[in-house]
C-alpha cells in the first residue's frame, strides 16, 4: 500500500526567530521523529538559507517545503494577499512569493506553501480568483527551472476563493503548470468540510500536507489525536488519491510547549517502516 511504500513523517519548524534557536528545534524535530522539515523563517529578517540548508543536512533532515509570506507575515509587502483586487498590493505580494521561492531555492527545499488570499466577502469570489489566478501564474514562471512546485493551502471558511478545495483545485488544473499544486491542511478541512472529501478534491494535485487536530469548530493547532479529526479516514483518502508524500505536522508550538501532547501511536500506522 501507499502508506508503507512512501510516506515519512515531517514536521515545521520555526526559523530566524531570537527566541528560539535552530539547533533547538532540530532537536525536538528529532525527537518527534521527524525524516522532513517545512519551514516557518521569520521572512522580515531573511534568514541565512545556506547556514540552513548546513545545518539540517548536518542532522541527516531533508528540506522538504517552507511556508511562504502571508498577511502581516511578509518581507516588505505591507500585507501579503494574493487574492487582493487592489494593484498595489497585489504586485507587493506576488514580488514578496518571490523572495520566498528564490530563498527556498537557496535552502534546497522543493514546496512552498502559500495561502490564497485573506478572509473576504463572498461576493468578490470571481474577482479574487482572478486576482489569484494572475499571482499563482507570475509565480509559476518564476519558479520555472527551479524544481519548486508554489502549493496552494486550502483554509478555513471565509477566504474566498480558498475555503474549498474543490475551488482550488479547479483553478490550479485550468492554470496547468507543472509548477503549481495544492497543500491539504487537515485541520482546516475538518472545519470547512470534512477531511477526506476535501482531499478527494485535491487528487492528484496534492503536493504536501499540513497536519494537526481540532474540535471542527477552532484552528487549534493541536497534535493528532487531541482533537475529533478521523485519521484512518482521512488516510483512506490519501491512499484512493494515490499521496505518497511526506505527512507533515504543523503544531510544533504545541509539542514544545508540552512534549507529552505528542502522541506518536496515532500517526504511526500510517506511516512507512522508517517513520514509526
Amino acid at each position: 500500500m501507499a502508506n508503507v511504500a512512501g510516506r515519512v513523517l515531517g514536521t515545521m519548524i520555526v526559523y530566524g526567530y531570537p527566541k528560539l534557536s535552530l539547533d533547538a528545534e532540530l532537536d525536538l524535530a528529532e525527537w518527534i521523529g521527524a525524516e522532513v522539515l517545512e519551514i516557518l523563517p521569520r521572512w522580515k529578517e531573511l534568514p541565512d538559507p545556506r547556514l540552513l540548508r548546513q545545518a539540517v543536512a548536518d542532522r541527516g533532515l531533508t528540506i522538504h517545503s517552507a511556508h511562504g509570506c502571508w498577511g502581516g507575515e511578509s518581507i516588505l509587502a505591507p500585507r501579503v494577499d494574493m487574492g487582493s483586487t487592489t494593484q498595489a498590493v497585489h504586485e507587493a505580494s506576488v514580488d514578496d512569493l518571490r523572495r520566498c521561492v528564490d530563498w527556498l531555492a537557496e535552502a534546497g527545499g522543493t514546496v512552498l506553501v502559500v495561502h490564497p488570499g485573506g478572509f473576504s466577502d463572498r461576493a468578490e469570489f470571481d474577482a479574487r480568483r482572478d486576482a489569484l489566478a494572475q499571482a499563482l501564474s507570475t509565480l509559476a514562471d518564476h519558479a520555472e527551472g527551479t524544481g519548486i512546485i508554489v502549493a496552494v493551502e486550502n483554509m478555513p471558511p471565509g477566504v474566498n476563493p480558498g475555503s474549498r478545495m474543490a475551488d482550488l483545485a479547479e483553478l490550479v488544473q485550468e492554470l496547468n503548470r507543472n509548477e503549481l499544486g495544492l497543500t491539504l491542511d487537515v485541520a482546516h478541512a475538518h472545519i470547512a468540510a470534512d477531511a477526506a472529501s476535501e482531499t478527494l478534491a485535491a487528487g492528484r494535485l496534492l503536493a504536501s500536507t499540513h497536519v494537526h487536530d481540532n474540535d471542527g469548530r477552532h484552528d487549534s493547532h493541536h497534535p493528532p489525536g487531541q482533537g475529533t479529526i478521523d485519521w484512518p479516514s482521512w488516510f483512506a483518502a490519501l491512499d484512493a488519491i494515490g499521496y505518497t508524500g511526506p505527512i507533515v505536522l504543523e503544531c510544533i508550538k504545541k509539542i514544545r510547549e508540552d512534549r507529552s501532547r505528542y502522541r506518536r501511536e496515532v500517526l504511526a500506522p500510517f506511516l512507512g517502516p522508517s517513520s514509526r
